[in-house]
């Protein structure tokens, strides 16, 4: 969360120095995102949330540069989580597990290009493609059977690593610009690479 708010503070200074040549402006997003992970937790994180902020470069074309920071966060889903704890013990009954933590944080900067598709003076569809990194941290996760604690499993080592993603957005411009956007994003963890969609609904100034 801090380098959250320092990147926060950085984009903000910029977009307030240059705002008024026209040429930048800035915003935040609201971000929604799912995430893919490998079985056997496929099915126990579904749906993050979070938000972040951004700055555009408004190039005199039908492109754009925009310059993002996002903080998402996954909770797992706690019944589909017991199943999953009860299938590596045979003989178990999935509602008498619980636990606490397993929580997976996600936190990206990315520069993408945004090439206006048919735009009018209201309504601007778009395409996006670009890149940056992301870093995947998570918090340890204590798991207990009839209310005795079995163990703790620490946080996996925090990765951070080059990202690309590509995705579509829509323009919305009435005296400010709102925008909903979808990128599929792809980090290069170890081993397997890491992907999530996040949509972001967002404001510009």
């Amino acid at each position: 969360m801090k380098r959250l708010g320092l990147v926060l503070i950085c984009l903000s200074m910029l977009g307030s120095e240059s705002t008024a040549a026209g040429l930048i402006g800035f915003g935040v997003q609201a971000t929604g995102a799912t995430l893919n992970v490998p079985d056997p937790l496929k099915p126990v994180y579904g749906f993050g949330y979070g938000g972040g902020a951004h700055l555009d470069i408004n190039l005199p074309v039908l492109f754009s540069i925009r310059i993002a920071a996002d903080y998402t966060t996954y909770s797992p889903d706690k019944e589909k989580y017991k199943t999953v704890l009860a299938s590596f013990a045979p003989g178990s009954v999935p509602s008498l597990f619980d636990f606490d933590g397993g929580r997976i944080n996600i936190f990206s900067v990315s520069a993408n290009g945004k090439l206006a598709l048919l735009p009018t003076p209201i309504i601007s569809p778009y395409i996006t493609a670009g890149g940056g990194i992301g870093s995947i941290s998570g918090s340890d996760l204590t798991v207990k059977y009839q209310g005795q604690t079995l163990g703790t499993a620490p946080a996996p080592a925090t990765e951070t690593k080059a990202s690309v993603n590509f995705g579509v957005g829509i323009d919305l411009s009435i005296v400010v610009t709102l925008y909903l956007e979808a990128k599929y994003t792809i980090i290069f963890t170890q081993g397997e690479s890491s992907s999530f969609v996040p949509v972001s609904l967002g404001i510009t100034f």
